[in-house]
């Protein structure tokens, strides 16, 4: 199971070399809102977006939400 939370940060604060298995990371990039709904590139867990943006609306979740796919 992996487990996905919101953060806000500053785009100088993510270092993938400081991660704690760099190695395990190719590449990272910022989406937008609009770019992540409508993207033909596969975006796992499938629904991310819809939550992304739920949660951006301030519609958060009571609970955790469980994606699948």
């Amino acid at each position: 199971m992996e487990k996905y939370f919101l953060a806000r940060v500053a785009v100088a604060e993510v270092a993938p070399a400081r991660a704690t298995q760099p190695d395990n990371i190719r590449e990272h990039r910022w989406w937008t809102r609009a770019e992540l709904a409508v993207t033909q590139e596969t975006v796992y867990p499938v629904g991310l977006a819809d939550l992304v943006a739920a949660v951006a609306e301030g519609r958060t979740p009571e609970r955790p939400s469980v994606l699948t796919g």
